[in-house]
């Protein structure tokens, strides 16, 4: 391929979200020259605020406008960006812009349980992990102090600390507080979250506002996103490419990679060398960018000598149960999650079915079960005026819904494939995605919505609806999984790939498994982890 050169550097990096960030933020200050490569674009916030207000759709996707350069799903058109291949619709939301899909996560920052590593050994499902939570605490902690995490140290869900949190934690909702009583008379309890949103002013950011719109943008900024160290590793020495779309990985004879190749708007391409590359270009592109650089020396793909790359595709299963409460719970305020159910996210059940996390969604009625219809629908009851306000004050005072996320078993027939015909609109195979839903997970989330309907029941709740299990939009992980044996996994538990000796690859798509947690705070912990290891003697070669 003919390409203009970059200067060399010690490291390319591939993606500048969570993982990408803060690698390259780790790496700078200790005298290594640094390159991120990122195919969007770099965005301010108040952009994306602006985009957001004026989309009718109000979707997790909705305050990021489309690029053709850069296609990522689009929120009700998931279909025009995956190829459905398997008996549930895949709707995996990710972004592709300077900071990543943190841009449009949860925030919450949960650690791994000591138990979610030996999911195998302990209960005889699922994957162990070829690394332990000992081995990680030592960077969970160093990640929740970059973050300034918030939470409280009576409620670690089920991962042992240290020390306390870095803040307070958020405060509780009324709505948390109104679910108490149910809980208690079923012998549950309800907790909060530890948050990567701001309790305290903290590092330049301010205190969340409790705009209740996290998903899809925290409009001040309290909420944590990794465009926050990707500006600090700038500051550090680190050198930002964006718009630099990387769609070719080379290999020499020696099987070593040799460059990457990147495209840009005006037509051109860039050609970047490094003694090591890391890919954190997240669980869907990071296959799709091995699959695409099939290649005399990779004749089924960079790193996929056994055929693993895209296999092993997690993600969660979600069902949401909704009805209207007898008393105002006050909904649509403080961020869309604070607390949830403490119970069921561990423990020797998971041998039987799956581990699920219920979040008392602050959000209300919003999301599948669509609060924007309840305007429209009392208006073709004859509303109007200073009755319609009211009718709706009234009920939207009192939606509350509760979500439930069960954990998925790693397949091998679950998987990312690039589709022979389509392509997207850069020109890219697009991404076959093939998955289905094990008994197992079906399971937990029947135990799961038993649970629900009693708390509603206790709590006198008219119009209680739940819809059925889909997938989640927010969890994509394992297709690059991590394991000590080449044949079922593609990476080593360091990280660096089987297959090429300077390729590593850093992100969700090499968790093992996905317990009921986000894993981004993991992502940077590994992150962390991989610079200590890319930083030692002989770690780059």
């Amino acid at each position: 391929m003919t390409a203009s050169t970059i200067e060399t550097c010690d490291v390319a990096i591939v993606g500048s979200g969570i993982a990408g960030a803060h690698l390259a933020f780790a790496l700078a200050p200790r005298n290594m020259k640094v390159i991120i490569l990122e195919a969007g674009a770099r965005r301010t916030r108040s952009e994306l605020v602006r985009h957001f207000f004026a989309n009718p759709t109000k979707g997790p996707q909705s305050a990021y406008p489309p690029d053709a350069f850069a296609p990522f799903p689009l929120d009700n058109r998931y279909d025009d960006f995956y190829v459905q291949g398997g008996e549930m619709p895949f709707i995996g939301a990710y972004l592709r812009l300077v900071g990543g899909t943190s841009w449009h996560w949860t925030g919450f920052a949960d650690r791994l349980r000591p138990n979610d590593f030996q999911m195998r050994s302990l209960y005889g499902v699922g994957e162990d992990w070829p690394i332990s939570y000992a081995e990680l605490e030592p960077y969970y902690e160093a990640a929740e102090k970059e973050w300034g995490v918030a939470g409280d140290e009576s409620f670690v869900w089920g991962a042992p600390r240290r020390g306390p949190f870095p803040q307070p934690p958020i405060p509780t909702t009324l709505l948390d507080q109104k679910l108490e009583p149910a809980l208690r008379q079923l012998g549950l309890n309800g907790a909060p979250f530890s948050h990567a949103r701001n309790s305290v002013h903290f590092d330049g950011r301010p205190i969340c506002c409790g705009s209740n719109t996290c998903v899809p943008i925290c409009p001040i900024g309290a909420k944590y996103d990794a465009s926050v160290h990707v500006a600090k590793a700038e500051k550090a020495g680190a050198k930002l490419v964006d718009r630099a779309r990387v769609d070719f990985i080379e290999l020499d004879a020696a099987r070593r990679v040799s460059a990457l190749i990147a495209a840009c708007p005006d037509g051109s391409r860039l050609r970047v060398m490094a003694r090591h590359y890391v890919i954190c270009c997240h669980a869907i592109e990071t296959p799709r960018l091995l699959l695409a650089s099939r290649q005399e020396y990779a004749p089924m793909g960079v790193a996929n000598s056994s055929d693993n790359v895209g296999r092993w595709l997690l993600t969660q299963a979600n069902q949401d149960c909704w009805g209207l409460t007898r008393e105002a719970v006050l909904p649509y305020r403080g961020p869309q999650q604070t607390s949830g159910i403490e119970q069921f996210r561990d423990g020797a059940f998971r041998r039987d079915y799956a581990a699920f996390g219920t979040s008392f969604m602050n959000s209300g009625w919003s999301g599948n079960s669509d609060a924007s219809n309840l305007a429209v629908k009392l208006i073709k009851q004859g509303l109007k005026g200073q009755e319609l306000v009211k009718t709706l004050n009234e009920r939207l005072s009192r939606h509350l819904r509760l979500n439930s996320s069960a954990e998925t078993l790693p397949r091998a027939e679950n998987r990312v494939v690039l589709d022979k015909d389509l392509r997207d609109e850069a020109g890219i195979p697009r991404p076959r995605v093939t998955f289905s839903l094990d008994e197992y997970t079906k399971r937990g989330l029947a135990q799961a919505l038993a649970i629900n309907c009693k708390i509603f029941g206790l709590m006198d709740a008219t119009e209680v609806e739940w819809n059925c299990p889909y997938l989640s939009n927010a969890i994509i992980a394992g297709t690059t999984r991590m394991g000590r044996e080449p044949a079922t996994s593609v990476v080593a538990p360091d990280l660096r790939t089987h297959d090429h000796a300077n390729l590593s690859i850093l992100g969700a798509s090499t968790h093992c498994t996905a317990p009921v947690n986000a894993p981004s705070l993991t992502i940077t912990a590994m992150a962390y982890r991989l610079a200590d290891r890319l930083t030692a003697p002989g770690g780059l070669d």
